[in-house]
Order: structure tokens, then C-alpha cells, then sequence
């Protein structure tokens, strides 16, 4: 194969294959193990998700991506705002403290004694959340990587023998 090209994973997210011209006989055969790579990974990111609720699971997914020059696979939460930001403290962990603004709530006990519920103020105060990373995301392509090195080199392998290009 006359074009050149280079395959790397960078850090522990995402893999990258860049062309000088992407050859038509590679893409097919790119294409078709991206997919199946992708499918695993949704599988498996999926199933190491924590679950308490199930939300997380819903707002996870893949897509695989073709540009005609470029094809990109992708597996990720989906989640937008607040959920977004649950979602990157559950990959990550979260021990940073942040203050919770002053507030009006109702209060129904005082220590372990009902009373008539009443509005009091809170006022305002640190909160320091203390969530482990949980690495639901990083650890399936880390566990993957080697796998899939493989099978693009042999989706590589496979398309120049079908061009005969192999010497």
C-alpha cells in the first residue's frame, strides 16, 4: 500500500488511524471491525456501570462514525446539565467541597421528635462529597486496547492482501 499510515492510542481514551489518503480497499474492511469493536465496548462499559437506578444505563451508548476520510468509534454517556456532571463524578470521583447556597425547607421533626411542619432557614454551609471513582468508562478500552490494535492491524492486513499489494 502506496499511502502511509499510523494507528495509536492515545492516553486511555480513544484510538486514532490517520491516512495520507484513505485507501477505499481499508475503509470497508475499517468500518466493519469498528463496528464490532464498538459493540463490544457499549456491551462493556454497560456492564460495569454502577447501578442504582438504572438512569446512567439509559444515557449510555455508542455510534460509530463515517466521514468518508475518517472513521470514528465512540462509546460515552449521553447525559446533559446535572446528569452530566453525576455521570463524570461516578467515572472520576468527586472530593472537591463546594458550598450549597442558603435555603428554605420544610422541617416535620426536631431531632427524633415529630412536630408541625414549619419552614426554617438553612443557611449556607461546605459540602464535600466523598465518591469514588468508579471507572466504568476508562477501565473497559484500557482492558480492550491490545485486542483492538489487533484487529485493525489485521483489518489492515486483510485489505491489502484483497488489493495485493502484500510483497
Amino acid at each position: 500500500m502506496a499511502d502511509t499510515f499510523g494507528l495509536e492510542i492515545k492516553g486511555d481514551q480513544s484510538a486514532v488511524l490517520r491516512f495520507e489518503k484513505f485507501p477505499d480497499a481499508a475503509h470497508d474492511r475499517l468500518l466493519e471491525t469498528l463496528r464490532g469493536i464498538e459493540a463490544r465496548l457499549e456491551a462493556a462499559v454497560i456492564a460495569a456501570e454502577p447501578t442504582l437506578t438504572g438512569a446512567l444505563k439509559s444515557e449510555t451508548g455508542g455510534a460509530v462514525y463515517d466521514h468518508g476520510n475518517r472513521i470514528a468509534a465512540v462509546v460515552g454517556v449521553r447525559a446533559r446539565g446535572n446528569d452530566a456532571a453525576k455521570a463524570g463524578a461516578l467515572e472520576w470521583g468527586a472530593h472537591r467541597g463546594f458550598i450549597v447556597k442558603a435555603h428554605q425547607t420544610s422541617l416535620g421533626h426536631f431531632w427524633s421528635c415529630l412536630v408541625d411542619k414549619r419552614m426554617v432557614s438553612v443557611p449556607d454551609y461546605n459540602r464535600v462529597p466523598n465518591i469514588a471513582e468508579q471507572r466504568f468508562l476508562r477501565d473497559p478500552i484500557a482492558a480492550m486496547s491490545d485486542e483492538v490494535l489487533a484487529e485493525m492491524r489485521a483489518a489492515l492486513g486483510e485489505a491489502v492482501k484483497d488489493e495485493g499489494l502484500a510483497s
